[in-house]
């Protein structure tokens, strides 16, 4: 039986949590968006978890009733499910739908993507280097329809509904499918399809039906927020996690246009709901997810290695806006400068002995009771992203020599080292360390003096100031959000430019106009100092964020 769910036009209370070191909503009504509402925080904890850093907490907010049947046009179906509660407005027809559909088409003539609550362009003219403009924009007042390809990405799919308005999109790590419509259009014609025999939706998946472009949404998870900003409906956010950096939407919670959420980002069956529009999770997240919840594979597709696939996921959180065409073009070029200081490094690095990287921690002591405690250790990841960066920027990963033989790798992400002696023996073989030790203020010789090294003449790293953090840009908060969580999953790009910088210092002199500049990474003895994201830093709410990459042009090396 499909159940139509419902909600009446109110305020709510929430809160959040952030996933991956990390897991990190707004009143409204049908086709308006009202904003400004009671946040609580929680107190969050680090920890370890499926080779991720976790931060969770937990809030919840006031629950309503579903109406079955109520006949509305808008809303979420969802089948097969048995549920009482919960809550959602994922679509509305604003009245002046087609007064704003001439201005649709003017805006992406000039390279503009509207974030309005209706899904229309802002009226100023968006500053990015026309990374979303698309010569196949249509001039009869409609949205542009641009056919979604995966190229690298191996965990979602993006299909037409042959006769009908709708897409189906499938998060295949979570068995999860959404078939969106845009408003206006009429989804009877989905809905009377068996997508499953049309090869559309497997067998088994839960599948949700969505009104196109969303609003209100809660971003809960860091590592999801950039991707919507890209898109340019940032002010479709109305709450997002409590650790996020992002300049502009810590300027809009300023204004009281957002909220931060600080719940339970591993629990999304309804409880802690926005009320008011759909939440926006991590693909850690279990349990019986509601069906307001749209789950994202992004780091499930990180753990297993494609940091280009990563990327891509801005083509699966597009047509949640009706913005395929702009995905498209933004992974487009993302992937075309990836490809390019690949294929450059690679020449480049032919001229040097082979450089072995090692990224490492010290895990401090810990004792929260007989079953969670902790003498402390030492850890040399193991992790498939961090192996592909290095390869790909010219570099051997040390796990990847014979450093490591006779070790197994724990949780099949990371090698644990109780004894100092045994790591100290790895890290001499290492020319380069990025160090993950979770520590605040921390220094050059802190981390030193957490790996236990009293020689330093024995270690490479130190004798050559290789020593490395990706913690660069973080937040004001306290405790602070840190952007790699955040800013680095759709610019695969920027993060390869920057491991490339910081193994081959002298591959910068031959790029050209502009030149780059660190932004994740930091080198914790000539360059330690953090860039300080605030909200001072955003000039306009209303613009799209721009793209953080720089051309890949260089002297000698086209």
């Amino acid at each position: 039986r499909s159940v139509k769910v419902r909600v009446s036009p109110s305020r709510r209370t929430e809160g959040q949590g952030r996933g991956e070191r990390e897991v990190d909503g707004g009143g409204g009504l049908v086709g308006t968006e009202v904003r400004g509402t009671t946040t609580t925080l929680a107190t969050t904890r680090m920890g370890r978890q499926g080779g991720e850093d976790l931060r969770e907490g937990g809030v919840g907010i006031a629950e309503e009733d579903l109406e079955d049947g109520s006949g509305e046009e808008w809303g979420v179906t969802t089948r097969p499910r048995n549920r009482s509660r919960g809550k959602v407005v994922l679509g509305g027809i604003g009245v002046g739908l087609l007064a704003t559909a001439l201005a649709l088409t003017l805006a992406f003539t000039v390279g503009g993507v509207g974030e309005g609550s209706g899904g229309s362009p802002s009226g100023s003219q968006s500053v990015r280097r026309s990374l979303i403009e698309n010569p196949d924009v249509a001039t009869s007042g409609q949205s542009p329809k641009c056919d979604v390809v995966v190229e690298a990405a191996q965990f979602f799919n993006v299909s037409r509904v042959a006769g009908t308005e709708s897409t189906v999109v499938t998060n295949k790590y979570n068995k999860r499918a959404y078939v969106l419509t845009p408003e206006g259009a009429s989804d009877e014609a989905v809905r009377a399809k068996n997508l499953t025999e049309l090869d559309l939706v497997p067998s088994g998946y839960e599948t949700a039906y969505l009104r196109t472009p969303l609003r209100n949404i809660t971003v809960a998870e860091t590592q999801l927020i950039t991707y919507v900003e890209l898109l340019g409906y940032r002010s479709a956010i109305s709450s997002f996690s409590q650790y996020g950096t992002s300049p502009c939407l810590n300027k809009m919670k300023e204004e009281g246009l957002t909220t931060s959420f600080a719940g339970n980002v591993y629990d999304f069956s309804g409880s802690q709901l926005n009320g008011t529009g759909p939440t926006f999770v991590g693909y850690m997240s279990n349990g019986d997810i509601a069906p307001e919840t749209i789950q994202f594979a992004v780091s499930a597709e990180q753990k297993d290695g494609s940091m280009l696939g990563t990327s891509e996921w801005i083509k699966f959180f597009a047509p949640f806006f009706g913005q395929e065409c702009a995905a498209n073009d933004i992974f487009g070029k993302v992937k075309e400068r990836y490809e390019c200081h690949k294929s450059k490094v690679s020449v480049f690095a032919r001229d040097f002995d082979p450089i072995k990287v090692a990224v490492v921690q010290k895990s401090f002591p810990y004792d929260y009771g007989p079953t969670m405690k902790s003498d402390g250790y030492f850890k040399v990841s193991d992790s498939a992203y961090w192996s592909e960066y290095i390869k790909d920027a010219g570099a051997t990963p040390l796990i990847e020599t014979s450093a490591v033989d006779g070790l197994t790798a724990s949780n099949g992400y990371v090698f644990n080292l109780s004894d100092p002696e045994g790591f100290h023996a790895l890290l001499e073989q290492a020319d380069v360390v990025i160090d993950e030790t979770y520590m605040q203020n921390i220094t050059a010789e802190k981390i030193v003096e957490a790996y236990n090294i009293t020689d330093e003449s024995k270690f490479k790293f130190i004798q050559d100031k290789a020593l490395w953090r990706s913690d660069r840009r973080i937040n004001d908060n306290s405790p602070a959000g840190d952007d790699w969580f955040e800013a680095r999953y759709p610019e695969a790009d920027v993060l390869l430019e920057d491991i490339i910088f910081a193994l081959h210092p002298t591959y910068s002199g031959l790029i050209i106009n502009p030149k780059h500049s660190l932004t994740w990474m930091r080198n914790m003895y000539s360059a330690p100092a953090q860039e300080v994201l605030t909200s001072a830093l955003c000039t306009d709410v209303d613009q799209p964020t721009p793209l953080i990459a720089d051309d890949c042009r260089s002297l000698n090396l086209n």
